[in-house]
């Protein structure tokens, strides 16, 4: 069975949201996959619950070490939900010399279909295979500015086939770090940019079904018809995420995913509080709340967060507990013991629980 390769890179509040996108590719692909995720500050804990999901579907998953040192003085995104992490791309060819292809994607998107159609791209005489881009069809766009061939239409790099062999050859990743620099004054997406800048016009443009764009307003109908006929893959490109706004377009292929990860719990209560504060901004738009009672709300929503995951908590212990009073009726001698400890351990644990719910 072929292996696919897919590349993601992340800080550790995506940790999550890379959950739902893994389970959603490995759930619905047939072949082998290979997730290489270029670390930009993973916690071990998160990385734990992400080999978890390996009991669902068996797949591999590295962590890459990076300098995020040379990826200082970049610019930033002109979008504050796009941290540093995503330039880390730029260095997918020399962090793993021995591929020749790849799949490199973001981590705000779910597959809903196969994405061994995607991998079967040829990409032989491109540096990269991607879909085009609505917003640079804007007359007035950014992209304007840019020195692409003049028919040249950019792309979105969300989801792309990298031929990594051609990189290495035409020495792609020195001129990547030469036209950031060089355009730093213009670029509005850096990393998306400068791909677009530096691969152009050797870029292959692929079926709109494989980055399916439900939050993006699609200038071209037909391309977005074609996207939403059958799409591989969704991806909410744009502030506007799933987990932080659930009526977000297609947001249920999102959610159905997101239950089945270790994170799920995370998902909802790291979102609630500013999902419910938008909520009560539509309901007044002419008298949005006070800065007094939204500082309050916070106060009170932090302190319900807490409470709903030592609830969560409660459960789990006790249902541990269950377990080990079993395991210590049909044991003795040493693991006897060893279960009956564990139980006083848990007792201890599910009575500290309940003494901080009483007192809230």
């Amino acid at each position: 069975m072929e292996t696919i390769d897919i590349f993601f890179t992340i800080d550790d509040k995506y940790s999550k949201y890379l959950a739902v996108s893994i389970l959603s590719i490995v759930v619905n692909t047939d072949s082998y996959v290979h997730f290489h995720v270029i670390d930009g500050g993973i916690s071990i804990e998160n990385k734990r619950k992400l080999s978890q999901m390996q009991r669902i579907r068996k797949f591999e998953i590295e962590y890459l070490p990076v300098d995020r040192e040379v990826f200082a003085q970049l610019p930033p995104s002109s979008q504050k939900h796009i941290s540093n992490a995503t330039n880390h791309r730029f260095l997918v060819a020399t962090l793993k010399p021995e591929l020749d292809k790849c799949l490199f994607l973001d981590a705000d998107l779910v597959a809903c279909g196969d994405i061994a159609k995607l991998w079967a791209t040829d990409i032989k005489d491109y540096y990269m295979a991607a879909v085009t881009d609505q917003y640079p069809l804007n007359p007035k766009s950014w992209t304007k500015k840019f020195p692409l061939p003049e028919r040249y239409v950019y792309v979105n790099t969300g989801v792309t086939v990298l031929n990594l062999e051609k990189w290495r050859q035409d020495q792609i990743e020195e001129k990547l770090f030469e036209n950031v620099e060089k355009y730093k004054n213009l670029l509005r997406f850096p990393d998306q940019d400068t791909l677009n800048i530096t691969l152009a016009p050797q870029v292959k443009y692929i079926s709109h079904v494989f980055n399916a764009m439900p939050v993006q307003k699609y200038f071209n109908k037909q391309q977005e018809i074609e996207a939403f006929s059958a799409p591989i893959i969704l991806h909410w490109a744009g502030y506007e995420k799933p987990w932080k706004y659930p009526r977000a377009a297609y947001s249920e292929f999102f959610w159905n995913y997101a239950r089945m990860t270790p994170f799920y719990d995370e998902i909802i209560y790291s979102n609630m509080e500013m999902n419910i504060l938008d909520e009560i901004r539509k309901l007044f738009p002419n008298t949005p709340p006070s800065p007094q009672f939204e500082n309050k709300y916070r106060e009170e929503a932090t302190q319900l967060r807490k409470m709903m995951r030592k609830i969560a908590q409660l459960t789990i212990y006790r249902r541990k507990l269950r377990r080990i009073r079993w395991k210590s009726f049909l044991s003795w001698g040493k693991r006897k013991r060893r279960y009956l400890k564990r139980k006083e351990q848990l007792k201890k644990e599910i009575r500290d629980i309940e003494n901080f719910l009483k007192n809230e």
